[in-house]
């Protein structure tokens, strides 16, 4: 197994986990049920540790893929860049919950650590959805916007052209 195919099992764990622990860590404060943030705070922790290795194999995937046709380096290193902020914001929402976890029972901390942890889900939430949009943009032409998909249609455009002129020289 290569560092892509790693990368692309793993790839879309932290994003789910993330968006589906806010989900739940909402629901728990709207009916002010402690198990509900408790299990929001274990999904969240498991997202926060499911993002390192997600980050870590996407500079071998990088290297797999940057030669490929219709692949745009800066597409991957926007992608690159956010992914990196997104992996720190996720891993330290999954540290505020891990931490949640064992200071539940302290009232005081808890409401403090419940605001925070709230808080660090929705932006590693937000951050997340945005590498996941920017990684598909990488091989998925067809969600690209404007110039960037114009560009790699050209790219390809101009490969094909270059492609029949060699075929025939070679006549």
């Amino acid at each position: 197994m290569n560092s892509a195919q790693i990368h692309l099992a793993l790839t879309h764990v932290p994003v789910i986990l993330s968006l589906t622990g806010l989900v739940i860590l909402i629901v728990s404060l709207i009916k002010k049920n402690n198990a509900l943030v408790k299990t929001a705070y274990f999904i969240l922790f498991i997202a926060g540790l499911a993002a390192i290795p997600v980050y870590l194999s996407g500079e071998g995937t990088e290297e797999l893929v940057e030669r490929l046709p219709g692949v745009s380096e800066t597409i991957i290193e926007r992608h690159e860049e956010i992914a990196k902020m997104a992996m720190i914001s996720m891993a330290v929402a999954g540290l505020g919950a891990f931490i949640g976890l064992f200071l539940f029972k302290r009232s005081a901390v808890a409401k403090i650590i419940k605001g925070v942890v709230l808080l660090l889900a929705f932006s590693s939430g937000g951050l997340l959805a945005q590498t996941a949009h920017l990684g598909g943009q990488i091989r998925h032409t067809e969600i690209r916007s404007g110039s960037t998909a114009q560009n790699s249609i050209g790219n390809r455009s101009n490969q094909a052209t270059d492609m029949s002129e060699q075929t025939k020289d070679n006549d």
